[in-house]
């Protein structure tokens, strides 16, 4: 399905950059450059043309109600009631916030400007990973599981700094 594309994606793209660092080991520095720009403009030609050609023939779906919702919160009201209806479909209320995040909830903001406070490349990904899961979080009750793991990785940061001060 569409939904599963993009991990395909994601994989293609890995193996894409290990080949290249496979090659570049082959050539000099101005011939790599002319295979990396060919061989780029090459593979997204052949990627869109895929992707539309199969688009077009029906082997790939087009996105679900689902997928929609978590853009447009109304959608799956207007055009498919029955994804509406479900229950861990639904927003998520603070109270669910709290029940399942405990005390970990007042110590996630915390933990994220003691992360951008310091700012380096690790910590951009868990800033962005913890902006993301939240407003996802936010928009469906069954996308809480996505917001735990950040928000104790963040909650520990915030916890080991307010120790580290205090317990010197």
């Amino acid at each position: 399905t569409s939904e599963h594309m993009a991990a395909a994606g994601v994989f293609a793209l890995i193996n894409a950059y290990a080949f290249l660092k496979y090659v570049q080991n082959f050539l000099t520095k101005a011939e790599f450059r002319y295979f990396f720009f060919t061989a780029v403009t090459v593979a997204a030609a052949v990627v869109f043309v895929a992707v539309v050609g199969l688009t077009w023939a029906g082997f790939i779906a087009p996105w679900s109600g689902r997928f929609y919702s978590l853009w447009d919160t109304g959608y799956a009201k207007i055009h498919i009631p029955i994804i509406a209806s479900v229950s861990e479909h639904q927003p998520t209320t603070w109270v669910s916030f709290f029940f399942d995040l405990h005390i970990l909830v007042c110590a996630f903001p915390v933990g994220a400007w003691y992360c951008i406070k310091n700012i380096n490349d690790e910590r951009v990904f868990v800033v962005l990973y913890a902006i993301f899961a939240s407003y996802f979080a936010g928009v469906m009750v069954r996308l809480m599981l996505t917001l735990t793991p950040v928000v104790c990785v963040l909650a520990a940061v915030a916890f080991s700094k307010t120790f580290e001060v205090y317990l010197k």
